[in-house]
């Protein structure tokens, strides 16, 4: 008996997930490997870092999707490489051998070559990243609740968010609703005219993908909400303590401001996760893998690449398409179709992707929303983003409970999720790695 063709999906994200449902229970046996045995919901990270939301209402498990599809089975392991030529995955777990593949891998934060503020700044892209910004967030209003030293506790009371596009916008706006409608009730010994809040984009305006009328909307609300908005600026350095910064047109020895802070958030770009950085094919710029209209790898015809870690720019257009979960869905589905024309000996399909709309949401009844002639800020705007979003993300029972915290907190302006959980000490960092707290009970652990 013949055996079915193999497709290998690297990355359980929403890309590989999607070309993952179009292969359920059809003729070939698929494979998703993922170092995570979920799906993170990455819009709705930032709510996690902001004591919104809990970690379990943002993940769903990759192993949930596929109940009823014996055809798909799931590999928790580590992706080191591809060779394209013995058509083999590199993984931890040995050589995994496929008929098709689909790279699926999404990003990583770029943080262009600046090791300084690699080392100490907090990325907000995965899971741990959004519970070691939650934990740290609150652990500094506790030290600085203690804090006698006005210069220390000023830089503690301080947060920089780099980055002026969805992720740095939403999440500037929910640092500020948490420290002013959550913590300022419940510190009573810290002055609030002591916190600041900056949004620093190398963009000349925030949400550069919108149109100008909701641009400014959205800095309107962002500057009601007591955010500093600097836009045209270069982050230069942050070595934990102090960040630098210039305007991007500046000459590179142009003297620089700086903020005395212990909190910078990064989500000033994205690039391809590292192991994809040996494999060797076409690639622009950015070092996205570049595919064609329908999905095949550049120059493969059993490699296909889609979501962030691939590059394809629509004839007629100046840029790649961007990387929005929506593109992402796109294209998974097409590759897995591709697949199985492919095997019954059909003619591919083309890729033709139009925008649905962008959106952002602010902070609470407050967006913006951009879908063709149609543009929307406020109160209508923040209720499409909740349903769009709530569509979108897998998991019906954490649904409902998104939904009920959603109305708690809009009717309240409470927030349930303010925990402070031991962060792990591997990716901190270094200005947290170094902190007492942190030094002492590594010590602890290590005499027990």
């Amino acid at each position: 008996m013949k055996e079915r063709p193999r497709v290998v999906i690297l990355g359980g994200g929403i890309g590989g997930i999607k070309a993952a449902q179009k292969l359920a229970n059809q003729p070939v046996d698929v494979l998703i490997i993922d170092h995570n045995n979920y799906q993170v919901f990455q819009p709705l990270l930032y709510q996690v870092a902001t004591s919104m939301l809990s970690t379990d209402e943002v993940v769903y498990p990759i192993r949930g999707f596929f109940k009823k599809a014996n055809n798909v089975d799931f590999l928790l392991a580590e992706v080191s490489g591809i060779q394209p030529e013995e058509k083999i995955v590199k993984t931890s777990h040995g050589d995994v051998p496929y008929d098709y593949l689909i790279i699926a891998l999404g990003s990583t934060p770029n943080f262009f070559g600046n090791k300084e503020v690699e080392r100490n700044a907090f990325p907000l892209k995965t899971l741990q990243d959004s519970i070691r910004i939650r934990s740290h967030l609150l652990s500094v209003f506790e030290e600085a609740s203690a804090e006698t030293d006005p210069e220390k506790r000023k830089a503690l009371l301080t947060f920089v968010f780099v980055g002026a596009g969805p992720i740095g916008v939403e999440g500037a706006g929910g640092v500020s609703e948490l420290v002013y409608d959550v913590l300022q009730k419940e510190f009573h010994h810290i002055n609030f005219d002591e916190v600041s809040i900056h949004l620093i984009g190398a963009d000349k305006c925030v949400l550069g993908m919108m149109p100008e009328n909701l641009r400014e909307d959205a800095l309107h609300v962002l500057q009601k909400k007591r955010i500093d908005v600097q836009c045209s600026m270069l982050v230069t350095g942050y070595d934990g303590e102090t960040l630098s910064y210039r305007p991007s047109s500046a000459p590179k020895d142009a003297p620089c401001s700086t903020l005395k802070t212990k909190t910078v958030v990064w989500s000033a770009g994205v690039r391809p996760v590292e192991c994809l950085s040996g494999f060797t094919c076409e690639k622009d710029r950015g070092k996205r893998l570049l595919i064609d209209d329908t999905i095949h790898l550049q120059g493969s015809n059993d490699i296909f690449a889609v979501g962030d870690c691939s590059s394809y720019t629509q004839p007629g257009e100046q840029r790649p398409l961007p990387t929005l979960a929506p593109v992402a869905m796109a294209e998974g589905e097409l590759a897995a179709k591709n697949i199985l024309h492919e095997l019954r000996g059909e003619e591919p399909e083309h890729f033709h992707y139009k925008s649905k709309g962008v959106m952002a949401i602010i902070g609470s009844s407050e967006a913006v929303m951009a879908a063709g002639p149609l543009r929307v800020h406020g109160f209508l705007a923040w209720s499409a983003w909740l349903w769009i979003h709530l569509l979108t993300k897998a998991g019906f029972h954490s649904n409902i409970t998104v939904t009920f915290k959603w109305i708690f907190n809009y009717l309240s302006g409470t927030r349930l999720g303010r925990l402070i959980t031991r962060p792990e000490l591997p990716g901190l960092p270094e200005s947290i790695k170094n902190a007492p707290e942190i030094k002492n009970s590594g010590a602890q652990k290590q005499a027990s």
